[in-house]
This record gives C-alpha cells, sequence and structure tokens, in this order.
C-alpha cells in the first residue's frame, strides 16, 4: 500500500472520529441541561419539592441561607412560632428548633451563613438566636419596646447589626452584644406605620419604608437620616443592595423607585398600573424587580428605567401585610415570585415566560431564594412551609466544539473508507 493510500486512509479514520465525537459530546451536553423550557408545573427534570411542614398557622415570614443550607420561618396566630431547619429532604420533616413566641411573629431573618436569627413579635419583642439546636430553644437576648407591634426585622451579614419596625412607626437599631436588659443603639419615630425595613450586608445603611408617605435611610452610627424621601402616598417597601450601593422602594401610588445610597434623588422612577407591595434587588444594585395590586413582575436593569419585561400572574403580589412576595439571587439571573394565585414563579432573567411555577394550596405570603438561585422558600395561609429546589446545571461544552456540522461527514467518511478497504483487498 502506498504512501498517499496510508495518508488517504488515516484522514478518512480521522474524520471519522471527529464525527462521532461531535455526536457523542452533543449528546452528552443535552443530558445535563436541567433548567429547560418552561414549565407551568413541577417537572422533576425542571425542579423538585424537597419537603414541606405543615405549621399551626398562616406562614408570616421566610428567610434562606446563601447556600440554603438553613431556613428560617415564622407563624401568626396566639401560638406563633419560629422554626430553623435544614434543607435535608425528608417525607416526614422536622425542625431544627422551634421558640414559641406565644404570640404572632411578624418578621424573621437569618445571616447569610446560618449563624444568627433575627425576629419580631406582637409581644412587642426583638429577639436575637444563634443556630444552636437546644431544647427548649431559648433567645440569646430579647428587647422589649414600649412602641405598638413590630412589622419587620432586618439583619446584617455578620449577625452584628439589627433593625426593628412598628406599626406606630418606631424603628430601632442595636447591635448584637448581650445586655441584660437589652437597649437599642438608637431609635427614630417616623409618625406612622412601617412595614418594610433593610440592612445593607456590612449593617452600615438602613432603609426605612414608612405610612407617612417617607422613605428614610440612616447610617448605623446616627438616629438622624442621611436623607429622606418625600411621596404623595405610602411607602410600602424597601430593599437595599447588599452591597450598600443602591435601594429600590414601592409606593402605594404605583411607583417604583431606584436610588443611589447617597442621594435622595431618584436615578429612576416607574410608574406601575397599581400599588407595588413588593421589590427585590441583586447583590450589586444592577438587577430589581418590583410586583404588587396589579398582579404583575416588573423585572429592570439598574439603567433603564424600562422594565426588561414583565409577567402577569392570576392575582395580587403581596400586600402591605406581607412586603417580601420576591426574591433575586446574588448575581440576578433567577427571580422567585409568591402570588396571591396560590402560586410560586420563577424566572431566569433573560425571559419573562417562568421557568416553571409550583401550586400551593393557598396565597402566597413570604418568599425567599438562596444566592444562587437553586432553593427557594416559601410559605402562606395553607400552613405549609415549602422547601423548593431547581438544579442550575448548565450544557456541557462539546469536547470538540465544531457544532453539528460534523454530521455531515460522517456518513460519506464511512462510505469512502468501506470503498477504500474493497479497493486495498482487491489489489493484495
Amino acid at each position: 500500500m502506498t504512501k498517499t493510500s496510508n495518508n488517504f486512509n488515516f484522514v478518512l479514520a480521522l474524520l471519522l472520529f471527529l464525527s462521532c465525537t461531535n455526536i457523542f459530546s452533543v449528546a452528552l451536553a443535552d443530558t445535563n441541561v436541567k433548567i429547560s423550557s418552561p414549565s407551568s408545573t413541577l417537572d422533576p427534570d425542571v425542579a423538585e419539592l424537597l419537603w414541606n411542614y405543615t405549621t399551626n398557622d398562616g406562614i408570616r415570614d421566610v428567610s434562606i441561607t446563601a447556600d440554603g443550607g438553613l431556613i428560617a420561618a415564622s407563624t401568626y396566630s396566639d401560638d406563633g412560632l419560629i422554626y430553623l431547619f435544614t434543607d435535608e429532604a425528608s417525607e416526614s420533616k422536622i425542625p431544627l428548633w422551634t421558640y414559641n413566641a406565644t404570640t404572632s411573629v411578624y418578621g424573621v431573618d437569618i445571616t447569610p451563613e446560618g449563624n444568627h436569627i433575627a425576629a419580631v413579635s406582637d409581644a412587642q419583642n426583638v429577639l436575637y438566636f444563634n443556630d444552636s439546636v437546644t431544647s427548649p430553644k431559648m433567645p440569646e437576648w430579647e428587647f422589649t419596646s414600649t412602641s405598638d407591634f413590630p412589622n419587620d426585622v432586618a439583619i446584617s451579614a455578620n449577625g452584628n447589626y439589627i433593625v426593628a419596625a412598628t406599626d406606630d412607626g418606631n424603628v430601632y437599631f442595636f447591635n448584637s452584644t448581650y445586655g441584660n436588659p437589652k437597649t437599642e443603639m438608637w431609635s427614630f419615630s417616623t409618625g406612622d406605620s412601617v412595614w418594610s425595613v433593610s440592612i445593607s450586608a456590612d449593617g452600615n445603611y438602613i432603609a426605612v419604608a414608612s405610612a407617612d408617605n417617607h422613605l428614610y435611610v440612616f447610617d448605623k452610627t446616627s438616629s438622624t437620616p442621611l436623607w429622606n424621601f418625600t411621596e404623595s402616598s405610602d411607602v410600602h417597601t424597601v430593599e437595599i443592595s447588599d452591597d450598600g450601593n443602591y435601594l429600590v422602594a414601592g409606593t402605594q401610588n404605583s411607583k417604583v423607585l431606584l436610588f443611589n445610597i447617597s442621594s435622595n434623588v431618584p436615578i429612576w422612577t416607574y410608574n406601575a398600573d397599581d400599588s407595588v407591595y413588593s421589590v427585590a434587588i441583586n447583590s450589586n444594585g444592577n438587577y430589581i424587580a418590583a410586583g404588587g395590586l396589579d398582579n404583575k413582575v416588573y423585572f429592570f436593569e439598574r439603567s433603564n428605567s424600562t422594565p426588561l419585561w414583565n409577567y402577569t400572574t392570576g392575582a395580587q403580589i403581596g400586600d402591605t401585610d406581607h412586603p417580601h412576595c420576591i426574591d433575586i439571587s446574588a448575581d440576578g439571573k433567577y427571580l422567585a415570585v409568591g402570588s396571591n394565585d396560590n402560586r410560586t414563579y420563577v424566572f431566569e432573567r433573560s425571559s419573562g415566560t417562568p421557568l416553571w411555577n409550583y401550586t400551593t394550596e393557598g396565597i402566597l405570603y413570604a418568599v425567599a431564594m438562596s444566592a444562587n438561585g437553586a432553593y427557594i422558600t416559601v410559605g402562606g395561609d395553607d400552613h405549609h412551609i415549602y422547601l423548593l429546589f431547581q438544579d442550575l446545571s448548565t450544557p456541557s461544552p462539546a469536547a470538540i466544539s465544531f457544532g453539528y456540522w460534523f454530521i455531515l461527514f460522517a456518513l460519506p467518511t464511512f462510505v469512502g473508507l468501506i470503498v477504500f478497504r474493497r479497493k486495498r483487498i482487491k489489489n493484495i
């Protein structure tokens, strides 16, 4: 056999090998796609329910750690409880611990690492816990105010700072250092109900949404606001980006407002179709979401007041009593929304069509998403806490990224090899 024949045989064999490799690698990549086409039901190839837990009453608030490993929740009623769970799947889920507050627990927040939990109850109490499993579970400290019922609470990422706000408009700021009796670092009165507070990850900035038609921003060192913004109606909800540079607020008169933390002049304003009850902003403030009475969820980039998209759910999203019905992943890639149509919707930022949704047995009152978007916990008036999981695996790159066009060479290459082999045998 000639040298030319050997070379030709080698080239044909190489083409066939590359063709087969490409076909195999594409097929392999396709098997790794978990978040695929939009699904209107909970498809196990898209997402799954890890567990649900039946509580004694409706769920008022939920919170989740950055990795989704711990979940905190609280309930209404004269026997209100605070719960701490792991993410471990179980048909008969039980909490790591519970604490009986003997009254409704309106707010709960957990640090990203899960080391500390803050909560507020209708006993005018602010409570601070660690994650240790003890029985009976007791707070590290407890603060009892002379104000009305607390409505919301937020804790800094390291657990060092806590802000809480009440129905009569008082805002309390604490450090985590134990004190007996516990006292606040400072307090401030807005003069009307505060339903939503937020704190930056480092605890340096605090934002307060008040029914006195004002949005307030504080530095942790002082009860004198850095600035306030006056609106013509109630400010329902607020959230600060983790880096502390941006904040978003929603109002009764249908506005979504984006601010730089350094100024009370909005970067932009968007007019929704009705009152805005829930907002979310990702870690660096690049992506913003909002929802409310018009049944719509709106998704924005920081650079533009025109939404990238909006989606209409079957009912309103949140209300003044439930400002935590939207959450966003740290990078802004995924969004979770709880609606009064009993559904949790999960979106990818590139599309206004849900990746999937999950139907519960009641209105959703609170939603929280892990930092990477993989875990979503929700709760509402059906007396259940749910933990959902979506596999964020992405397609594996083809072993050789020549696309599918090599398939076109597979058949003629194979035929060429057969012809060449027959000629070789004939010539022997």
